[in-house]
């Protein structure tokens, strides 16, 4: 790696250690694995660091956070351990070759990976992209979160309420939906103003927006 780096601030140093997760190294050559993990150090993350995939799911069944990936290693190859890890929102892998292997690279890129840098990479590459992989983490945790919220509040409908929010949310009107579901019109709009409140939404448009985020269609269909 070529070691020209930008100097972080001690604020920004700081926050790297407040991250959720430390970043995973899987390295078989100890020499570039020790290079990283200085290299990381020295700007503020913690790393934790494996020789390959038999020895990082013995230590972590089920880890999370930038993972950082050797395509190829001594046992699993880096891709077979992007599809054991799968495409998960707490998890960015960010892939590093000794070989510009084009159709490698593609199928990781395809697999979700954040990055695919080739050796000898610039050490403010590799910063870079964990730096900008983190990020995406706190995007995904975000809408993890807000997803999160939106099935909450479905789950807090009664059940009449979730069939009237289905039925607007279907595109129908008072009276269609006063039709479909036998009640009187009066009284859908009475559940109709619960179910927007309870949803937090100003607007149909918004109730079926809300819906599909946690996988349910107009129809009722999940």
């Amino acid at each position: 790696m070529n070691r020209g780096i930008t100097p972080k601030g001690d604020a920004q140093t700081a926050s790297l250690q407040g991250t959720a997760h430390p970043v995973i190294l899987v390295e078989d050559d100890e020499l570039m694995r020790d290079e990283i993990v200085g290299l990381l150090s020295e700007v503020g993350y913690a790393v934790r660091a494996f020789a390959g995939a038999d020895q990082l799911f013995a230590a972590e069944p089920e880890p999370s956070g930038v993972i950082i990936l050797d395509l190829r290693l001594k046992g699993p190859s880096g891709l077979l351990m992007q599809q054991k890890l799968g495409q998960r929102a707490d998890i960015q892998i960010i892939f590093i070759s000794g070989r510009a292997d084009v159709e490698d690279a593609v199928a990781a890129m395809k697999a979700g990976a954040f990055e695919f840098l080739v050796k000898p990479f610039r050490s403010q590459a590799l910063i870079d992209a964990v730096g900008g992989a983190f990020d995406r983490l706190g995007d995904a945790r975000v809408e993890m979160s807000h997803v999160e919220a939106v099935r909450a509040a479905y789950e807090s409908l009664t059940e009449t309420e979730r069939e009237i929010a289905l039925l607007l949310a279907g595109g129908l009107r008072n009276k269609q939906v006063a039709f479909m579901s036998g009640k009187a019109e009066n009284t859908v709009k009475v559940h109709r103003a619960r179910v927007m409140q309870k949803m937090g939404v100003n607007s149909l448009i918004e109730l079926s927006r809300q819906l599909q985020r946690i996988g349910i269609t107009g129809d009722g269909s999940a």
